[in-house]
């Protein structure tokens, strides 16, 4: 509430701010003594650090344990799979730094399209693996692709046309068409029919839960 409150009085007070995402200072600056101006910044860069830290280590240990681990070598010592961990928090935080001084906006386009294209992506083929069995591999990744594609190609060319209509909505439309259409022409993997029961035997009807 509080970036779109910050959002809607940077539009009142500063209509022709060069770059809106740079509202917040400007408003620190324009609107507050110099001591809550440095207050307020800290407190974002703060909370700017506390997230990329985070992300990181996140990113470094999923490149360990997931890809370099469980794939090409499982045996690795502690020790080695650290060093590997540290090295790539370095590449990624080097890699950064130089989109950060470069002032490159593609960070911006990946947050832009982060809710709505993983939404449009993954929210079709999910609900059709939980709750229709005949879903198949091809049907799930037509999905996703086209879901995903929609949300970009709406955003660049269509979206403006359309009252600014939220790009998930067609993204989502589209790949659930295109998960049951695919599915309808594939075949399932073997052992649905007997997953799905036992799915359903222990965690019940979706809506009704577990029968007495």
């Amino acid at each position: 509430m509080g970036a779109v409150f910050t959002g809607i009085a940077g539009r009142a007070l500063f209509p022709d701010l060069a770059d809106p995402e740079t509202v917040m200072p400007t408003l620190s600056i324009e609107l507050f003594p110099t001591f809550f101006t440095g207050l307020f910044l800290v407190v974002v860069l703060a909370a700017m650090m506390s997230t990329v830290d985070s992300l990181l280590i996140l990113a470094s240990s999923a490149v360990v344990r997931a890809v370099v681990q469980k794939i090409y070598l499982p045996s690795l010592p502690q020790r080695r799979l650290s060093l590997y961990g540290k090295l790539t928090t370095l590449v990624i935080g080097v890699g950064a730094l130089v989109f950060a001084l470069g002032e490159v906006r593609m960070i911006f386009w990946f947050v832009l399209f982060a809710w709505s294209g993983l939404g449009a992506a993954f929210g079709p083929p999910v609900l059709c693996s939980l709750f229709w069995r005949r879903t198949t591999l091809a049907g799930a990744l037509s999905g996703m692709i086209g879901g995903f594609l929609t949300t970009v190609l709406w955003v660049l060319f269509f979206k403006e046309q359309f009252y600014n209509l939220y790009e998930m909505v067609p993204g989502f439309i589209l790949g659930l068409v295109l998960t049951v259409v695919v599915s309808r022409f594939t075949e399932p993997a073997e052992g649905v029919e007997a997953q799905f029961a036992s799915v359903k035997q222990a965690v019940g009807h979706p809506f009704k839960g577990q029968s007495a």
